[in-house]
């Protein structure tokens, strides 16, 4: 009988409640598997719209969601979740104090990490981390051979420190 190592699914859950356990101010309010299709990305919209309101203010919980779903797309263009059968993007909320906590994890990818694109005029795309790196608050990255890639934002509170990511011109064709 073979054994079958966990599913990335189970390594998920547990990664995006740990990045909450630390602060006690926010309260967990879901989490949920989308599949790696751009039909997900409205999906996980209208869900963290849903789950978001009432919790944080409108304006808060608009970037909040712009921001997500700026995520959710990076991650079925650039990552194992949108281009292998099955893949999947796993988005979780917290929210307290009027802050909003979101995190998306994928699958990964050897191919390539989240980088910050210096957004040009001619490109009308890859600028999901350059708005994040704009609009949050705080943010961050955590990589895992097992779990994939986690991306994480708070927003609507003081900001704190950032994670520090190479800015990478499209424009130019390098480094920043």
């Amino acid at each position: 009988m073979k054994t079958k190592k966990p599913s990335r699914a189970r390594v998920r859950r547990r990664t995006g409640y740990a990045a909450v356990s630390c602060d006690r101010n926010l309260c967990v309010l879901g989490q949920a598997d989308f599949a790696g299709q751009a039909v997900s990305v409205g999906a996980a919209r209208a869900w963290a719209d849903g789950l978001l309101a009432g919790h944080v203010a409108d304006e808060v919980r608009e970037d909040a969601v712009l921001l997500l779903s700026e995520l959710v797309t990076n991650s079925i263009v650039h990552s194992d979740s949108g281009r292998e059968p099955g893949g999947l993007v796993t988005v979780f909320l917290a929210a307290g104090d009027g802050v909003a906590h979101c995190e998306v994890i994928d699958d990964g990818s050897a191919a390539s990490v989240p980088v910050i694109r210096e957004a040009c005029l001619e490109d009308g795309s890859r600028r999901g981390l350059w708005m994040m790196n704009v609009m949050a608050d705080a943010w961050g990255v955590h990589q895992d051979d097992e779990a994939g890639n986690a991306v994480w934002f708070r927003i609507g509170g003081q900001p704190t420190s950032t994670y520090a990511m190479p800015l990478s011109s499209p424009c130019t064709g390098g480094a920043a």
